[in-house]
Formats: structure tokens, C-alpha cells, sequence
């Protein structure tokens, strides 16, 4: 019995003498050999600099003895102390009145009995005249208002260097209120839809010295008039916009003799009223006389009729204005054969319209034409980013029809 005593009470020593050395490791970080105590020491100090002044903030850590901070600087010329209490989560001080430069600040932390920790230094930076001094509006490459009301601003590069975020806009609106909108300093134009035209607008740049500055800057407001916009003279965009759009055309099918049908473009089903009897399945690819033209007929009551017939592509353009040209150039076997319905249509959607509805197009033109090489043309505007269909709309009921060109062009703005 008196040795199982004795085990029990070898154990029970063990475990508490490993108790303790649990506790001491707990708070050996703040105990020197010899007995000198250290209060805990801040982590993750943020410093956060601003106009002439500075913030700088901790979490509070888990040591509860610690009842106050003392931040120096200036080598120690200078100090603040701020008292910290249990219910704290974050520690936090402002230091205002400080001139711009750059700073080594130092945190100590105390106990009760003036204890301290190990001193930590922090560097950061004020902000004042000098800085304020070098900064520089971002720079406006045109500001111009087009007939329809709207109004855009191209900017130039922003000095992000600096620390340029953003542009302050002020401006009147069509309600005649004074208005402001912010813009980013990665955005490369700006447009209004509610300008009031015949005013001017003011701006300014936005500046923020760090990711952590207190405070933002920025740059006195510059008055910027604006011009009415001209457009831009055009230039060809078929290979931007279209495919498959000049002789020689390539066929999506092919009969292997004359005709197919084009890759590339939509083409709808009476359009398709070539190929032996009982497999009508080929339309708008012509390669007679190896000419590799886009080509259409009805050639007498062998073929179908042709009723609303369409050929077209879609695309989406942005805002401007443009002309499609349908022309013959380029094409060996050019021909345009009698006098039933033809149109180039431009009309806003993924397809082309009935001859019935022709007028809600954006714009069409006939080209009946009595002779083999021609040109037409079709203008439109797009106020906005708009889909459009580009194409041709015929009817061939009767008689002898045909129709083959050697390309199709897009013109406008280069945007």
C-alpha cells in the first residue's frame, strides 16, 4: 500500500511540474534571465501617413499587464502616451501637427509597475506643400459634343507614380444643376448622355501618396471648354467587321460544276433555288466561268421563285456614322439582269427584312439597275453599339433574273 503511495504521488509531481512548465513558456517572452519582466511587444503595426500628420494603430495583444503605450520621435524628443484597456481590440493614436518628412517612430508598452517591452520602430511618412506642389492634372487629349447630345473627354495618361487615382468632373447637366462625377484614372475616355450643351466643365485629379494615406489630394480645378465633334474621315473596315465579302468568294457548299452556297453569310431557304429537280439546296454562290462570284437568278420557270429572298451578315458596330457599297469591281462575270425587285439593305437585328417592312431598315437602295457594272451605296448612323444586319433582299417571281457582284465594302470611322 505505502509503495502505491508513493507511485500516486510521483505522478501527481511530474504532471504538476509539467503544468508549470506549460505556464512559464506562456510568458518566458516577457521574463529576462536574472528576473527582469518585459511587457509584450506590438505586431503588425500599421502606419498610415496624411497631411502633416500620421496614424498608427496595433492589435492588442493577449498580455493583460500591459496598461499603456509611449510612441517617440524626433530621437525621443518628442512622445504621446496612449493608455490601453482591456476591452481594447485595437490600439490606436493620431499624431497631428507633424511637418512634412519622412519618420522613425518607436513603441514602447508598460505595466502597472513601469515595466517595458523590447522597443519597436516603425517608419513612415507625412505629407504637405512639397508634395501638393508636384502634382499634376491628368491631361485632356479632346473634349467634343456630337449632334445627337452626347458628350465624351479622351484623357491622357494619369501620373500614377504620383499616386493619381481619380478625376473630379464638375459640370452642368440638362436640368441646369452643377453636377460631379468621379472617374477612374485607368479609364481612358468618358462620356455624358445629359451635358448641357454650351457649357464649359471644370476638373480636377485625385491623389492619394500611398495605399495607406489618411488623407486624398488633389489639384485645383482647370476649366476645359468643348468643341463640336467632327467625325473622323473613313476608312475602309470590310476585313475588320466582315468576312468572306470580295471575289473570289469562297463556297460553304458546292455542287462541283457552277453553283453553292457562301460560307460565311446567311442565306436563308428560297434563296436556294439552284441544283437538279428535287434538290434545290444551292444559292448565292455563282462560279461561272470560274469567276467565284456571289450570284443569284431565277433564269426562267426551271427555277423557283425567289420571295423575300436573303443574303446577309451580322455583326455589331460601335457609335458613327457609315456606307455599305455593293459593287461589281473585281468581278470577271459581272451581270444584273432584269428589272424584279433588288435591294442592299442595312437594318438593325440579326436578320434582314420582308420587302413589306423595308421602310423600318436603316437604310436600303434599289439597284435595278439596266446595266452590268455598277455601284450603290447605302449611309447610316448608329447613335450607340448597335447589331446590324448587311445583306441582300430580292424578289424574283418571274422572267429572267440574275444578279452578280464582285464585293460588298464597309466605310466609317476609325474607332
Amino acid at each position: 500500500m505505502n509503495n502505491k503511495l508513493l507511485i500516486y504521488g510521483v505522478l501527481g509531481l511530474c504532471l504538476l511540474s509539467n503544468a508549470c512548465k506549460k505556464m512559464d513558456h506562456a510568458y518566458e517572452q516577457y521574463i529576462e534571465k536574472g528576473g527582469r519582466i518585459y511587457t509584450e511587444r506590438p505586431t503588425n503595426v500599421r502606419l498610415s501617413g496624411g497631411l502633416n500628420r500620421v496614424k498608427i494603430s496595433w492589435p492588442k495583444g493577449p498580455d493583460p499587464s500591459v496598461v499603456k503605450a509611449r510612441i517617440f520621435w524626433n530621437v525621443f524628443a518628442d512622445s504621446t502616451e496612449i493608455p490601453i484597456e482591456p476591452s481594447m481590440d485595437t490600439v490606436s493614436c493620431m499624431i497631428d501637427n507633424l511637418p512634412e518628412g519622412n519618420y522613425s517612430f518607436v513603441i514602447v508598452t508598460y505595466d502597472k509597475e513601469e515595466n517595458q517591452s523590447v522597443p519597436l520602430e516603425v517608419f513612415g511618412n507625412t505629407y504637405g506643400q512639397k508634395y501638393q506642389a508636384r502634382l499634376l492634372d491628368r491631361p485632356v487629349l479632346a473634349s467634343q459634343q456630337k449632334k445627337n447630345g452626347e458628350m465624351f473627354i479622351v484623357w491622357g495618361v494619369a501620373d500614377t507614380a504620383a499616386g493619381a487615382f481619380a478625376t473630379d468632373i464638375k459640370y452642368v447637366n440638362l436640368a441646369g444643376d452643377t453636377v460631379h462625377r468621379i472617374v477612374n484614372s485607368m479609364v481612358d475616355s468618358t462620356f455624358f448622355q445629359d451635358y448641357l450643351t454650351g457649357t464649359s466643365y471644370f476638373y480636377r485629379t485625385l491623389f492619394l501618396p500611398d495605399s495607406n494615406a489618411l488623407d486624398t489630394f488633389r489639384t485645383a480645378y482647370s476649366e476645359q471648354h468643348v468643341e463640336e465633334y467632327v467625325p473622323p474621315a473613313m476608312i475602309d473596315l470590310s476585313s475588320r467587321y466582315l468576312k468572306n465579302f470580295t471575289a473570289p468568294f469562297q463556297s460553304e457548299t458546292y455542287d462541283g460544276a457552277r453553283w453553292g452556297t457562301l460560307k460565311d453569310w446567311v442565306t436563308n431557304d428560297v434563296m436556294r433555288n439552284q441544283g437538279p429537280a428535287g434538290n434545290k439546296i444551292y444559292g448565292g454562290y455563282d462560279n461561272i466561268n470560274n469567276s467565284g462570284s456571289f450570284g443569284l437568278q431565277k433564269w426562267g420557270d426551271g427555277d423557283p421563285a425567289i420571295v423575300n429572298g436573303k443574303i446577309y451578315q451580322t455583326i455589331t458596330l460601335p457609335a458613327g456614322d457609315y456606307e455599305v457599297i455593293w459593287t461589281t469591281e473585281g468581278n470577271s462575270s459581272a451581270v444584273n439582269r432584269g428589272t424584279a425587285e433588288r435591294y442592299l439593305v442595312v437594318a438593325e437585328g440579326s436578320t434582314l427584312p420582308d420587302l413589306a417592312d423595308l421602310s423600318g431598315a436603316l437604310g436600303s437602295v434599289s439597284f435595278v439597275t439596266g446595266v452590268d457594272r455598277f455601284n450603290v451605296k447605302v449611309d447610316f448612323s448608329l447613335a450607340e453599339s448597335t447589331e446590324v444586319s448587311i445583306g441582300i433582299l430580292v424578289n424574283f417571281t418571274s422572267g429572267q433574273q440574275a444578279v452578280r457582284a464582285g464585293g460588298l465594302q464597309l466605310w466609317g470611322p476609325d474607332l
